[in-house]
């Protein structure tokens, strides 16, 4: 049998932790023990390594697991620590070798974790196949990369990715990033738009959009509700009516405009004035980056109340067939014709949802 020898032991501040994503935001020290230094030679000349641990609190394990984004998947098909064999790899991120210690980030191993091997990451296939593997990977989970940054708690770049949809960054999308981050976390569902997981807006503001990105719940997957309130808040849910209701507090802008003073006056030309000039929309922009990326550091306990909340749930969003108009001849949902013709054609008043909520 090949032997296994320990070569060194991993430092960090965690004794046990259930989300490994945490664990790789923070710095980990590798020190090496002392007759295996002379391997250390120029390996800090490599960015990137791979790190062979021992799960050497791991006790027990199953042949199908469930990830941290709520999939059931074949124990080999997973990263989780409890395995037959608790030989472990990571690829990190090597930031100083001093002496017998490597310094790294992206590790997750718990501290006193006795290290097995270190090997410099071969790219020469990697590069070739990373962006095969990340499309291949998205065709499977579209939202794969929003979990992970959700795991991660990567609120930047979450909120860049809303602003894709959003057009702009603003505090309003910074908060919806929040507070829907805070509670995909807590729930522990991934949102595959399939309505079994629910989020209930109380606004049709910039706030909304980061709920959308975030919890993957639209209008357009039937996951969205909008109950027109007017207030910054809103509700994740699964379908026992179990959820969480997140809104802002009282006295949230007043603690954000103490933090951020500067672009009160920008919103007051461009939005409320409608100064639309190209130096007015520029500062305007500038700043509201400026003051979006800043909110997302702000103490989330100061901006936001939550509760535990049991709301009733909708049934699950029925299937209607098209009907043609008799008199535009455009398809149209059989629940939105009157006597062969469509609301437009009939005269029927409709609701609109648009900038002064739904009339």
């Amino acid at each position: 049998m090949a032997r296994i020898t320990e070569i060194g032991i991993i430092k960090n501040n965690f004794e046990s932790e259930d989300n490994p994503h945490e664990i790789k935001k923070y710095e980990s020290q590798i020190i090496i023990n002392g007759e295996f230094l002379e391997g250390l030679d120029r390996i800090g000349e490599y960015e990137f390594i791979d790190i062979v641990f021992d799960f050497d609190r791991s006790t027990s394990y199953e042949m199908t697991a469930t990830t941290l984004r709520g999939n059931i998947k074949g124990l080999f098909a997973t990263r989780k620590p409890d395995r037959p064999s608790s030989i472990a790899v990571t690829t990190v991120n090597l930031l100083e070798v001093k002496g017998n210690t490597l310094r790294v980030i992206g590790l997750d191993a718990l501290n006193n974790s006795p290290v097995l091997d270190i090997k410099p990451i071969d790219f020469s296939m990697v590069e070739k196949k990373m962006d095969n593997i990340r499309i291949y990977e998205l065709k499977n989970n579209p939202r794969r990369e929003i979990v992970n940054d959700i795991l991660r708690n990567d609120l930047e770049t979450l909120m860049i990715k809303a602003a894709i949809m959003h057009g702009h960054y603003c505090q309003g999308i910074a908060l919806g990033v929040m507070a829907a981050t805070k509670a995909m976390q807590l729930m522990r569902e991934t949102g595959d738009g399939m309505e079994d997981l629910l989020a209930i807006t109380e606004t049709n503001n910039c706030f909304s959009d980061g709920i959308q990105l975030i919890t993957g719940c639209s209008f357009g997957n039937n996951a969205l509700i909008f109950k027109d309130f007017g207030k910054t808040a809103f509700t994740l849910t699964k379908r026992d009516g179990k959820g969480i209701r997140i809104s802002t507090k009282s006295d949230a802008k007043g603690y954000m405009q103490k933090a951020h003073p500067f672009f009160s006056e920008s919103f007051r030309k461009v939005v409320k004035e409608r100064n639309h000039s190209t130096s007015a929309l520029l500062k305007f922009k500038r700043q509201g980056r400026e003051r979006a990326f800043a909110t997302l550091k702000l103490d989330f306990n100061k901006l936001f109340n939550m509760e535990n909340i049991k709301v009733s749930v909708p049934e699950y969003a029925p299937s209607h067939e098209s009907i043609i108009c008799k008199n535009c001849g455009e398809s149209t949902m059989s629940t939105r014709v009157i006597g062969g013709l469509c609301f437009p054609c009939s005269g029927k008043k409709y609701s609109e949802l648009n900038g002064h909520g739904i009339n």
